[in-house]
């Protein structure tokens, strides 16, 4: 696992790689709080995941992430914020920010964090789902079968029809929306199907 860190305080990122290191022993983890510094790290590890300090400066991170997911589109970047901010952490997920941590969260979590965003899920830890964002976290982490049966239903087809069109069973079908009720927290059919619509 690839990390680089890009952190305003070094104290912060030396702390950080020390406990991270001890928690994922195949951690390959570098850090700077200099901007000059962090494009050679990133040109060297172009697909890594890379951790940034969501309290700079936010045009400059705004700009950072635009650059980032121009230069370097593989990359998955995980923010760490000190206070949650709906507005700030709804521009940060339309940037394609994979992951928000808490600044004050234990290494564990961040390990954690780390596990998930690198395995390709987003995450966005405890009370910060509480937000606004919560229905695009709750798509993101469906399946790729339980979004073309909620997309399918949202356009409103029958579960016999997504059944002919996903070439499945109406059991599957009607198991498929049970779960899908429970993950999105809705009560039936017009509600995930208005839910899916706002966010997608």
């Amino acid at each position: 696992m690839r990390v680089i860190m890009f952190d305003r305080q070094s104290i912060f990122i030396h702390g950080a790689i020390g406990s991270l290191r001890g928690i994922i022993p195949e951690i390959n983890i570098d850090g700077t709080s200099q901007a000059d510094e962090l494009w050679p790290l990133l040109t060297a590890s172009p697909a890594a995941i890379v951790m940034i300090d969501g309290s700079l400066h936010r045009e400059y991170c705004l700009w950072l992430l635009d650059e980032l997911n121009s230069r370097f589109p593989a990359l998955r970047v995980v923010m760490v914020l000190a206070k949650k901010e709906a507005d700030w952490v709804e521009q940060l997920v339309q940037r394609n920010v994979m992951a928000i941590v808490p600044r004050h969260s234990s290494a564990d979590m961040y390990a954690s964090v780390l596990r998930m965003v690198a395995s390709g899920m987003m995450c966005c830890p405890g009370e910060w789902l509480k937000s606004a964002l919560q229905p695009q976290y709750e798509l993101a982490s469906l399946s790729e079968r339980q979004r073309e049966v909620l997309k399918l239903l949202a356009e409103g087809e029958s579960n016999k029809e997504i059944s002919r069109a996903l070439n499945i069973s109406a059991g599957t079908v009607k198991a498929h929306l049970e779960t899908l009720f429970r993950l999105l927290d809705v009560k039936n059919r017009t509600q995930a199907a208005m839910l899916y619509t706002r966010v997608a």
